[in-house]
């Protein structure tokens, strides 16, 4: 299965403002995005995404636990999950962990902004649309962040 690299796997979930989850980014290569959502938002699915880390399994926030939660199975007795917003905080001195502010302070920049801050205004397939554009955005940004760090 593995040529002796180390895998790790990004994860950034979506979720509506009911706590639905309703997409998951991820990424094993640090270089590409990839997404599950509507139908193939499934456990099976979940699993299979799983199946490739030899590594460590990273999310900036709360992500972990609302992926757990959403599937019903604690992933964290298999895997080592790092929350990066808890390790930036211990090791990098920066007043606002925000990731807006974090990929800013590396060069980062968004191209999708309003999400976030609008997430309880717009409507159903808006948020689905912008919050995909948004995900893939976190989902290379933080990758990207936690390899100037590691």
């Amino acid at each position: 299965m593995s040529n002796g690299k180390i895998i790790d796997l990004y994860l950034d979930a979506e979720w509506y403002l009911n706590r639905r989850l309703f997409l998951i980014g991820y990424s094993h290569d640090h270089k590409n995005c990839k997404q599950i959502f509507g139908s193939k938002l499934t456990k099976k699915n979940f699993r299979r995404i799983l199946k490739r880390v030899i590594g460590s399994i990273l999310c900036y926030g709360p992500d972990i636990g609302m992926l757990e939660k959403f599937f019903g199975f604690r992933f964290r007795k298999k895997f080592r999950c790092v929350n990066l917003m808890k390790v930036f905080k211990d090791f990098i001195k920066i007043g606002n962990f925000k990731l807006k502010h974090l990929g800013e302070g590396l060069g980062i920049k968004r191209k999708v902004m309003k999400y976030k801050t609008s997430v309880g205004k717009i409507g159903k397939t808006s948020l689905e649309k912008e919050g995909a554009s948004y995900n893939q955005e976190d989902v290379i940004g933080r990758t990207l962040e936690y390899g100037q760090y590691k």
